[in-house]
């Protein structure tokens, strides 16, 4: 029985992987009969691969037995070598490859998010509404278990998502995922932060808005906005003076000929809230905005009706203008509406309307609402 060293067999060099994670393996040659630190390690690479046993390598530790030559004869069968029994260079190098912590792959990268198309509301169903649903959740206004318990069903939950997200951005808050909406969003899926918010202006100061006080007298009639967003705010004269027939025209249903606006303006001041904003009023008929047919100047605008004959000469009172300072400046801030899209019904149907009248007094309108947009 022999030993290796360096008088009796070419010195037997330890060699390391060259990754520091790397096992260490011997190099030369290895054979039954030796002894020492190499046919340890052999063994040991042995056992970790699962060639031989930890209580066969304690039976004789370091000592190239029956048991190392048996073990070293499977791995060699196993991989393809010749089963000879004897650690050289091409056991060394299969053994190394298996040993050696193959690279780890890069995960496979989660489906990219994106916004579907504009126009979805409460009571839609099926896979645009669940690519919202998808993007809310990713972006922390809707949680996994919500969107589990109605995937791809527009419900509450998910209504009341697409609120928090537009509260978040600064949006109209209807709960109906339309243009603007999907605008954001994809803005937000592209990793921009919302706007920051502003400070609270001191009274009286830039920026402060209010919601005026006002009455809720509810009207029959109104639709859908079809998931677009609010972007205009159109004023009407009533054709009349008397508050009490505007009440009973705006809220009564009445055939093919219903009407409604969103508010009404009495005389004395009085803001009648007649149609819920997030809904649809029936206020502009055959329109357009700015040459824009598509979605409707109905599903789009807030429609605002005052009190008034629309002759041009009968004046629009005092409480009128200073309800409408407050109100149109508050919808606009709400809403995010444009001056430019702060618009008369002549302006979205000219040729066919010519409300409100020309002794309407817009520049104070357009002052108050400057002040705060």
């Amino acid at each position: 029985m022999s030993t290796v060293s360096s008088s009796t067999r070419p010195q037997v060099a330890l060699t390391t992987a060259a990754a520091s994670s790397a096992p260490t393996l011997p190099s030369g040659t290895l054979s039954k009969g030796d002894s020492g630190t190499p046919v340890k390690q052999l063994q040991s690479a042995l056992v970790k691969l699962g060639y031989m046993t930890q209580a066969q390598m304690n039976s004789g530790p370091g000592t190239f037995g029956p048991q190392t030559e048996a073990s070293l004869k499977k791995f060699q069968s196993a991989h393809k070598l010749t089963a000879d029994g004897v650690y050289g260079p091409k056991t060394r190098a299969a053994m190394l490859k298996d040993l050696t912590p193959a690279t780890p792959s890069k995960p496979p990268s989660s489906p990219s998010v994106t916004a579907p198309a504009a126009g979805l509301e409460r009571g839609d169903n099926g896979a645009g509404v669940k690519q919202l649903q998808s993007a809310l959740v990713k972006l922390g206004y809707m949680s996994q278990a919500d969107m589990n318990s109605g995937p791809g069903v527009y419900g509450p939950k998910t209504e009341a998502s697409v609120k928090k997200f537009q509260s978040a951005w600064k949006l109209g808050v209807d709960g109906e995922y339309g243009p603007k909406t999907k605008a954001a969003l994809e803005k937000a899926l592209a990793g921009q932060k919302p706007p920051s918010t502003n400070p609270t202006p001191t009274p009286g100061g830039p920026g402060k808005v209010t919601k005026p006080d006002m009455k809720w007298v509810p009207s029959a009639n109104y639709g859908s906005r079809g998931g677009a967003d609010i972007d205009a705010i159109v004023l009407h004269h009533t054709a009349s003076n008397n508050v009490d027939g505007d009440l009973r025209a705006l809220t009564k249903p009445n055939g093919d000929k219903s009407v409604s606006a969103h508010y009404l303006i009495g005389k004395d001041g009085t803001i009648y809230h007649l149609v819920d904003d997030k809904m649809a009023a029936w206020h502009a008929g055959v329109s357009s905005l700015h040459g824009d047919k598509s979605p409707s100047v109905n599903a789009r605008s807030i429609g605002i009706e005052i009190t008034n004959d629309g002759s041009g000469k009968t004046p629009f009172t005092e409480a009128q203008y200073r309800a409408l300072e407050k109100l149109v400046p508050y919808l606009a801030k709400t809403y995010d509406v444009p001056m430019k899209n702060i618009l008369g019904h002549r302006d979205v149907a000219p040729g066919r309307k010519v409300d409100p009248a020309d002794n309407f007094d817009w520049g104070r309108i357009r002052r108050a609402t400057d002040a705060v947009i």
